[in-house]
């Protein structure tokens, strides 16, 4: 996998957060993925989101969505590791008229997707400090287990003994390869700040039929409660899913002075062991 020509021609910086080093972009050899997408409150969903200059898509009148996509990250520059984003599809840019459908009609149709990333557990240390110190990602470490059958994958989330989640989705098949460019959404400094995840889905197979990925909610963890109060429905409005999956997680976009800085601090110190 790391002999791909997908990872030509990118030139990777070090970067030290903490006790970690890392490159950026970071490099995602061989992984999974599965998403279902989920009808939701849109005024539930607005009082999720820190700015007005991030705003929910609206797909329906008074209805917006939450996803969850899962990945098993099986080679990656910072060894294996698993990761769920619960994110909120944006109307992007904000300002556009935000018509029923429009934004993630246009996403799916161009291949790339604005996403507020409301949380995002992952189950090591380095993908966690990593994460939150450069790009201030909202993570936290959790248990994130697969199963799958034949016809099925299952991702259940839980946080020491809380159960959050299970997402039960279709391993749709497909012969279709297709690029697809995820702009995370975050907010750093109260500013928004975005970062970009260039994926390569081989073998990507979608349904649209409803309730073909489901997903059972915890009763008691705080992420639990507040999706039980902010969705519509647990059966998918949309399913996606990728048995392989190559990556490029770019840096973030808008270089702050703590990221600039964590950038200079690795460099300045690289030069003086030379």
């Amino acid at each position: 996998m790391r002999a791909s020509t997908y990872f030509e021609g990118i030139r990777q910086t070090p970067v030290k957060t903490g006790e970690f080093e890392f490159q950026v972009p970071l490099f995602y050899y061989d992984g999974e993925q599965m998403t279902g997408v989920f009808p939701a409150k849109l005024s539930k969903l607005k009082k999720m989101l820190p700015d007005p200059r991030i705003s929910p898509a609206r797909i329906a009148p008074g209805v917006g969505a939450v996803t969850i996509t899962c990945f098993e990250y099986r080679d990656t520059d910072i060894a294996p590791y698993n990761e769920l984003a619960i994110g909120i599809p944006l109307n992007e840019p904000f300002f556009r008229p935000n018509l029923p459908g429009q934004a993630m009609l246009d996403a799916v149709r161009r291949g790339q997707y604005d996403t507020w990333v409301h949380h995002l557990p992952v189950t090591t240390e380095i993908a966690r400090a990593g994460g939150v110190d450069f790009y201030n990602y909202p993570k936290f470490i959790a248990a994130i287990d697969f199963e799958q059958t034949d016809q099925t994958r299952t991702c259940r989330l839980a946080e020491g003994a809380e159960h959050i989640l299970t997402l039960r989705a279709p391993r749709i098949q497909s012969s279709r390869d297709e690029e697809v460019q995820i702009f995370s959404h975050l907010y750093q400094n109260r500013e928004p700040q975005t970062s970009e995840f260039k994926i390569l889905a081989h073998n990507l197979g979608r349904s649209i039929k409803f309730g073909a990925a489901t997903l059972e909610i915890g009763d008691r963890h705080p992420i639990a409660r507040e999706l039980k109060d902010a969705l519509i429905s647990t059966k998918s409005i949309a399913a996606a899913y990728s048995p392989r999956i190559e990556g490029i997680l770019y840096g973030p976009h808008h270089l702050t002075p703590e990221v600039i800085d964590r950038i200079i601090d690795l460099q300045s110190l690289q030069s003086a062991k030379a």
